[in-house]
């Protein structure tokens, strides 16, 4: 019974999925007249920008409400029980004592400031650097429908080969060039170091850290369980637009760079999906990254990356702190005996499992098979920055 209901969700959570995609356009969330896709360095932080940011402030706003609205309504049930009192009162005590912080890591750092910086040129850099890369196109998702971008971004064509076919021979080209160059590169590493969206779950993440509101764990079947998902997203940024959808018109997105170039642009249900987006990266860290379709078509190609995870399965003690770290849940990474390489098409480089490791040389970020980023337990056990 239980197999028949698992399958039955799974089929009504991708045509819940399926179903939107094909009549988002139904669904304005924040509809602008239509404008040339441009805009100018003396329009940034005017009035009329500010004004264009009501979207992004509306959608902000209604994730806070779904939170506060969430938060409370756990708080209430747990209430109600008194296991789950107990249980809570235990994490409550855990969560407030003052734990020391781990010393300054270069890899952390640079992950942060990779992540700010190429957001920022993303969304601001041709505006503010006179210069775009139009034959350049990135595998990240920031909407391309902002046309003073730094460079392109791939997602677009993705969901609109029909259009990418109909450029010119050096054009497409080019494109696939440009696209898969970064992909075999840098793998899934694009999703950890430089998408705009996964800096925004991020940035939720950490609010949730220091308001020390609890988040949500995932099990292994819950994760098992979103395998088709990702792939009918797939499918849909795929193919959608060759049965007459529009991907563009759900995908997150389109709320975050547009926007905050100061573009008027029709959200339509991405608005609603970006609340959904920043409601679940509060609670649960990449929330949007275990779905995403450009991630997973990244993860595909992640094997030919020179940028591995490696595992020294007999410094391993298999205490878990890995996969308690790790935001898109890789059981692998703490079950695995036998590989060197347990790098996963789901791992988006983040260095997360490294970073919590408490034995020295278990795990490693390598390049080219040489590391660049080793588990160390002086860090982790006695190595501590001073408060």
């Amino acid at each position: 019974m239980n197999r028949y209901r698992k399958t039955a969700m799974t089929a009504l959570v991708c045509g819940t999925i399926a179903a939107i995609a094909y009549f988002a356009y139904k669904f304005p969330f924040f509809e602008y007249a239509e404008e040339i896709y441009t805009t100018s360095k003396d329009r940034l932080f005017t009035a009329e920008w500010f004004f264009r940011l009501l979207p992004f402030v509306i959608i902000l706003a209604l994730s806070a409400i779904g939170i506060l609205a969430a938060v409370t309504v756990r708080e209430k049930m747990f209430r109600k029980s008194a296991s789950a009192r107990r249980f809570t009162s235990a994490r409550s005590e855990a969560s407030g004592r003052r734990l020391p912080r781990q010393k300054f890591s270069v890899f952390m750092a640079v992950r942060w400031v990779s992540m700010l910086l190429f957001s920022f040129l993303m969304i601001f850099g041709g505006i503010l650097l006179g210069a775009r890369y139009t034959g350049v196109s990135v595998p990240v998702l920031s909407c391309p429908v902002n046309m003073s971008q730094l460079a392109e971004s791939s997602c677009y064509y993705l969901a609109h080969l029909d259009e990418l076919f109909t450029l010119k021979a050096g054009d497409i080209i080019l494109f696939f060039v440009s696209t898969a160059g970064f992909a075999l590169l840098l793998g899934r590493m694009i999703c950890g170091f430089l998408c705009p969206m996964g800096l925004i779950q991020d940035l939720m993440d950490l609010v949730r850290r220091r308001t020390k509101t609890e988040g949500i764990t995932m099990n292994d079947r819950m994760y098992g369980a979103l395998v088709p998902v990702r792939w009918t997203m797939l499918f849909l940024m795929l193919g959608l637009t060759f049965i007459g959808g529009n991907f563009c018109n759900f995908c997150p997105a389109v709320t975050l760079s547009p926007v905050l170039a100061g573009l008027q642009v029709s959200l339509f249900a991405s608005g609603f999906a970006m609340v959904f987006v920043l409601i679940g990266s509060f609670f649960k860290r990449r929330f949007f990254c275990t779905i995403c379709p450009l991630g997973y078509l990244l993860g595909l190609l992640h094997k030919i990356s020179p940028f591995r995870i490696r595992k020294d399965c007999t410094a391993c003690t298999e205490c878990g702190a890995c996969y308690d770290a790790c935001p898109m849940g890789i059981k692998a990474i703490y079950t695995e005996r036998d590989r060197e390489d347990v790098t996963d098409i789901t791992c988006i480089m983040c260095g997360e499992c490294v970073r919590k490791c408490p034995e020295d040389r278990a795990l490693s970020v390598t390049c080219l098979g040489k590391s660049i980023y080793t588990a160390s337990r002086d860090k982790v056990v006695g190595n501590y920055a001073k408060e």
